[in-house]
């Protein structure tokens, strides 16, 4: 649904921890962090010399030094793992992650190391052997970095696993913890909801039979606002441009004048009526802080932020 590399790229993580446990603890290494989005996944580009030369150390360097205590590394699922079977094409991707994964922590950044891949990998989930698949390359994944300090790295399952069955995705979510921990006992894992990981998406979520995980939920709302101009997602996005924050319908007047169907400059209208502000927004995650509470669970948001090309400079 969303391409990362084209949003602002903070990542603002919000700790909320009450039990006792190793992911309690360390969820407090990642608060500020950052999306090296376009690095591993994303792209287009899977050669060695982008991995080499797409982010650097003195990035990771300055990341670091910038204030930020952590970075999402995603991964393309084929550079391990193709069709079922360990990929003999690309050894030098294992070695490329390898560094990559070694420069952050070496500047003092724990790497949330996410698998991230297409849409047609997430849509193979719906078949046994694209979750067999998913299995295997959390496996080889797993024991691969099993050796990485537990208190730094950490093993992200999937982006947005697009997963409409919230059922169907908490057992295959089950079956990857199982296998991971069949070859790693240590390292935190970061799991999400179905669909999207949106904040309704985690509100259905029930938690996995490990106490060692970390729980994440995205976080766009209003899209209206965030997603303005995009070309994926809702056909509506692609006509709105100069969107303010916060809004009225009194001040998208001119912009909806010039945004074509009855139904897209509703959903216009509807941003501006709804009251979108600090407080607002605040109340809705309080939802998901709840839901945390209540499980004694703790959870993060690893992703927000707005589409750059449409939106206001000022905002």
């Amino acid at each position: 649904m969303r391409r990362l590399d084209l949003f602002l790229v903070f990542l603002f993580t919000i700790p909320v921890s009450f039990a006792q446990s190793p992911a309690s603890d360390r969820a407090a290494s990642l608060r500020h962090g950052i999306n090296l989005s376009g690095w591993f996944a994303s792209s287009g580009d899977l050669t060695q010399q982008h991995f080499d030369t797409f982010t650097n150390e003195a990035d990771l360097k300055l990341i670091h030094e910038m204030g930020f205590d952590s970075v999402r590394l995603g991964v393309e699922p084929s550079l391990i793992v193709r069709h079922g079977q360990l990929n003999p094409a690309n050894p030098q991707a294992l070695a490329a992650l390898d560094h990559a994964v070694n420069a952050a922590l070496a500047n003092h950044l724990a790497v949330m190391l996410c698998v991230f891949p297409n849409d047609d990998y997430k849509h193979n989930l719906a078949t046994e052997r694209g979750v067999d698949d998913f299995v295997l390359l959390w496996r080889v994944l797993a024991a691969h970095f099993s050796m990485a300090d537990p208190g730094k790295a950490f093993f992200e399952l999937m982006n947005e696993p697009e997963v409409p069955d919230p059922y169907r995705w908490m057992g295959i979510q089950a079956r990857v913890v199982e296998a991971i921990r069949g070859v790693d006992t240590d390292h935190t894992i970061i799991a999400t909801a179905a669909n999207y990981g949106s904040l309704p998406d985690i509100l259905q979520l029930e938690p996995l039979r490990d106490a060692n995980v970390i729980y994440n939920f995205h976080f766009y709302e209003p899209y209206q606002f965030t997603h303005q101009g995009a070309s994926w997602g809702s056909s509506d996005w692609v006509y709105y441009k100069d969107i303010p924050y916060p809004a009225t319908p009194e001040t998208l007047t001119a912009q909806m004048k010039n945004v074509p169907g009855d139904l897209a400059r509703y959903n216009l209208f509807l941003y501006g009526a709804t009251g979108w502000n600090r407080q607002s927004i605040s109340a809705r995650i309080a939802f998901a802080a709840a839901w945390a509470r209540e499980r004694n669970v703790p959870l993060i948001c690893n992703e927000f932020g707005a589409y750059r090309d449409a939106r206001p400079l000022d905002q």
